[in-house]
């Protein structure tokens, strides 16, 4: 596989171990990052949106 060859390469570059068992993990940690940069260039104005928020009315009541 590509990618893992190029995991492995990073790795060597700055010196760390390769841990054969460890390289799916660190590539799938890598598509969660890519997959929410993703959504954040698909968005980018998302921070700007108010969140939606729920409050118990008993919390009103008594503050």
């Amino acid at each position: 596989m590509q990618t893992l060859t190029m995991i492995k390469q990073g790795l060597h570059l700055h010196c760390i171990p390769v841990v054969e068992t460890d390289l799916l993990y660190i590539h799938n940690v890598l598509q969660t990052i890519n997959q929410a940069q993703t959504s954040f260039d698909d968005h980018p104005m998302l921070h700007e949106k108010a969140p939606i928020t729920v409050v118990d009315p008993e919390v009103i009541q008594f503050d």
